[in-house]
């Protein structure tokens, strides 16, 4: 059985989705396709690297994920970003598994000593930029469920944007970390390991400071505490993650006024 996963902000209104379906299926009848997530936001590079890398290890040998979301770029010149190529589609064997996507910085957002080869996809005509999950990521993917070479359809390439990942540190007696992804539940996921908080932290005394609330302990379960209490606990990805029992965490706890939907510090302080 061959499986290709999908990542991208195409949503679920339009019949886009399900027109990409239509011709992998009508080249492989015997493969799964299966959503990974397909209502990405705002282009939102590290919901989509985020989604990816914990869902990787889940997923046999030779699975094909595609995954279409763009990096967008100011074409006036003032984005920081000059180096993307929204032109260029990439494609690595990572884990195992084949990750096709734009030149977007994916490959180092789901590992940061990424090192795999990446190889550059060849194509002909403009005009599939347009929907370029369809009209070559698909071919891509129909090219390796026959089990083609990769090589005769792209090229090897060390050029291509690596993107950088926020990392949290410490700071004199604070663990200071940062929210990496909000769930639908409006769980704000953070980008402390529960092995990094176990080697920092260990047995200490902690507080972690929130809005209106000082969180002392780590939960097991949401049920821990009260219906519309905050808690901490680590979910199983292994993240330490702040939730909110029965509400969203997202909506109480983040700031208004940035507009930032990852603007979520965490400061944790430990003390003997």
């Amino acid at each position: 059985m061959s499986i290709v996963t999908l990542t991208t902000d195409l949503g679920y209104r339009d019949p886009y989705l399900a027109i990409v379906k239509a011709k992998l299926i009508s080249a492989n009848l015997n493969t799964t396709i299966i959503d990974l997530s397909c209502d990405i936001k705002d282009n939102t590079i590290a919901d989509a690297a985020f989604i990816l890398k914990n869902a990787l290890p889940y997923f046999p040998k030779n699975t094909i994920h595609l995954v279409a979301v763009k990096f967008i770029v100011d074409s006036s010149g003032n984005n920081k970003s000059q180096t993307i190529d929204n032109t260029r589609y990439l494609v690595s064997y990572y884990k195992n598994q084949y990750i096709i996507c734009p030149d977007n910085g994916l490959f180092t957002l789901i590992d940061k000593e990424f090192s795999e080869p990446v190889y550059q996809i060849f194509y002909e005509d403009n005009s599939k930029h347009h929907f370029f999950l369809k009209d070559i990521f698909v071919d891509v993917a129909n090219h390796l469920l026959q089990n083609n070479d990769l090589q005769s359809i792209s090229s090897l390439t060390n050029d291509y944007y690596k993107a950088t990942q926020y990392e949290c540190y410490v700071n004199g007696n604070f663990l200071r970390g940062k929210s990496i992804y909000i769930d639908d539940f409006g769980n704000i996921i953070t980008n402390v390991t529960k092995q990094q908080f176990v080697n920092i932290v260990g047995k200490k005394k902690f507080i972690i400071a929130l809005p209106g609330k000082r969180i002392d302990e780590i939960s097991n379960t949401y049920d821990e505490v009260k219906i519309g209490d905050p808690l901490a606990l680590f979910n199983s990805f292994g993240y330490l993650e702040i939730a909110v029992n029965g509400k969203s965490a997202y909506n109480m706890l983040c700031p208004r006024d940035i507009g930032n939907r990852l603007d979520f510090d965490l400061i944790i302080e430990f003390y003997d």
